[in-house]
């Protein structure tokens, strides 16, 4: 006789959606998360969601949050690291024990045997339960219990019939405002005495580097017993940690001196002359450039736009 394993067996506890406060910026993406909460039963349970946007713009941290707000258990999974379907599953039935929020980080790098699978977890049914054959065992997985939280930059690479059973949540580029309120969350005790214009563009529009920029900022406050964050001491930052005008980093510039210099030049000459790998130069280095419009493509390779050599004179000043 055949083993039943009830993943999903466990209670639900009410829906808590004051554990979104401190989750700054992206109000768009805050408001479907609560009408999701809000409206989720038996009948209509809490939807597959699909996070796309950049790096850096907070689909991790609001995973988290989700979880919380449900009052589940928050199983974080790299689908860049995990491929066979065995593995999986056995991460599934060893973390998966009642209510959960399975969290499926680099979904475009999910494998055809994951996809298979969720394919089959996720299939929409008039009880929103679902079985899949395990090694010995029959899992029993509920959609009222457990929900899935897929998060990708490039979601355009994912099996079209698998995003068909999700709700895409895009994240933008956070503007300056919600930045500067991130810095000053984070930098509670300091004052910012500077150029928020400037503090703003050194985190990117990106709530990743604002929290890494403010911990910088608070070990050189420390370090040197300041509170108040002036022009000169934010000058002395960005000496430290080689931060230019728009936020670029030192080996974002050399990019755009190769360009340049040597435009138009191909992905592969770049990566040849800085010594690193193409990839780098594609899902790295180059990326921010492109934000900015201060590099562009050609038939021929990478060229220097108009805008680019103007920010080398502003550089300069």
């Amino acid at each position: 006789m055949q083993v039943s394993i009830d993943l999903s067996n466990g209670e639900c506890i009410p829906i808590r959606l004051s554990q979104l406060k401190g989750f700054i910026g992206q109000e768009g993406v805050v408001k479907k998360i609560k009408f999701f909460a809000r409206s989720s039963s038996d009948e209509t349970p809490f939807p597959t969601l699909l996070f796309t946007g950049s790096h850096g713009l907070g689909k991790t941290y609001l995973a988290e949050k989700v979880a919380k707000v449900l009052g589940r258990k928050f199983i974080p999974i790299n689908c860049g690291a995990m491929k066979k379907r065995d593995d999986f599953l056995d991460t599934v039935v060893d973390n998966v024990r009642g209510p959960s929020t399975i969290f499926l980080d680099e979904s475009h790098n999910l494998s055809t045997e994951l996809t298979t699978v969720l394919l089959t977890l996720l299939n929409p049914s008039t009880d929103s339960f679902n079985c899949i054959q395990y090694r010995d065992y029959k899992l029993m997985y509920s959609m009222k219990r457990i929900n899935v939280v897929f998060a990708s930059t490039d979601s355009y690479i994912m099996f079209r019939p698998l995003v068909n059973r999700c709700q895409k949540v895009y994240f933008e580029a956070y503007g300056q405002k919600s930045i500067i309120e991130m810095l000053q969350f984070y930098l509670d005790d300091i004052k910012l005495d500077c150029d928020l214009d400037d503090l703003s563009d050194a985190c990117r529009s990106r709530a990743r580097d604002a929290f890494i920029l403010s911990q910088n900022i608070k070990r050189y406050m420390r370090l040197n017993n300041k509170t108040i964050l002036s022009q000169q001491e934010w000058e002395e930052v960005k000496c430290v940690f080689d931060i230019f005008h728009k936020g670029l980093r030192k080996e974002e510039i050399s990019l755009l001196e190769e360009i340049r210099d040597n435009g138009p030049i191909s992905c592969a000459n770049l990566a040849l002359r800085l010594m690193v790998n193409e990839s780098n130069v594609k899902s790295e280095m180059e990326v921010r450039l492109r934000e900015l419009g201060l590099i562009t493509s050609s038939s021929r390779g990478r060229i220097i736009t108009s805008e680019g050599l103007r920010y080398f004179n502003l550089l300069d000043r």
